[in-house]
């Protein structure tokens, strides 16, 4: 049972130097994305042993009388 085919590529010297500049251009690219990566990581690394969610807490709110209920009218 084929899975799967294999082909081999006979490129002429213009089609080689075609090949070889196209993979060049993908190799800078990668390269240039993984610098990225690092860069990014390098700049919002924290401490393992800091929580790197800083925020403030809510004023609180006075306590409701729940014996002012809106619904007090109502109950029978």
């Amino acid at each position: 049972m084929t899975i799967a085919y294999q082909y081999r590529l006979k490129p002429n010297q213009e089609q080689k130097a075609r090949l070889n500049r196209w993979l060049d251009m993908l190799r800078h690219q990668y390269n240039y994305l993984l610098q990225d990566r690092f860069d990014w990581w390098l700049n919002n690394r924290c401490p393992a042993n800091a929580c790197p969610l800083v925020c403030q807490l809510p004023v609180l709110k006075e306590q409701p009388g729940y014996n002012k209920a809106p619904f007090h009218d109502y109950i029978a």
